[in-house]
């Protein structure tokens, strides 16, 4: 088999994983100040140093990397929850709500960029992000169904509806959040890690 034709060193793959890294780092910026809506193709290409032929070699339409970069944002937060939770595998769950919680929350709002893709721009964008959104809410009621059902295993809480309570906490959580991004000017993460800690203590404890 002929190996793949290589220029600068990269191979076709190599290339066309470089390009879409370029694409989403753009999405990020342009999205995450401009917004979604306001940023055309052209322009995403031209940020990314992309030209227009290979963008749709790795993207269908503008939606697909709105889609591929809240999915980025959110399994960061999600693997660094998880992350969090597994420092500590035999605290009670009252001592694992905070690290969780704060966790999710910094790897979201690290960056402001980040934050207004995840809270501002994906809501209504198209019935296929709003999906997307609703399949990582799923995931994250999962995370708090498992935490709060071996909390009542080993005896610390009583038991409850606990798909309420991640509920709930997912729609604090955009909420606040969102109102967060739009103050001017704005509180402190830290008061707002701390009002949502104790949110999340109060629905998976009582």
């Amino acid at each position: 088999m002929t190996e793949a034709r290589r220029y600068s060193g990269r191979d076709a793959d190599e290339r066309s994983a470089a390009r879409r890294e370029r694409l989403l780092a753009a999405a990020l910026d342009l999205f995450g100040t401009d917004g979604y809506q306001s940023t055309a193709i052209e322009r995403l290409c031209a940020t990314a140093k992309v030209s227009t032929r290979h963008f749709y070699h790795e993207f269908t339409n503008k939606e697909a990397v709105l889609i591929a970069l809240h999915a980025a944002i959110t399994e960061d937060a999600i693997a660094a929850t998880a992350a969090a939770l597994a420092t500590a595998p035999t605290a009670p769950v009252q001592a694992r709500v905070v690290p969780a919680v704060t966790a999710y929350l910094r790897s979201i709002m690290s960056d402001f960029r980040r934050v207004r893709v995840s809270f501002v721009e994906v809501v209504g964008a198209s019935r296929a992000v709003e999906q997307m959104r609703l399949d990582y809410r799923e995931a994250i009621i999962a995370t708090v169904t498992h935490e709060g059902e071996a909390g009542v295993a080993r005896g610390e809480i009583a038991a409850r509806d606990f798909r309420f309570a991640g509920l709930a906490l997912i729609g604090a959580i955009n909420s606040v959040v969102y109102d967060w991004s739009l103050d001017d000017p704005r509180s402190s993460i830290e008061d707002l890690e701390t009002a949502v800690v104790a949110l999340a203590t109060t629905l998976l404890t009582g």
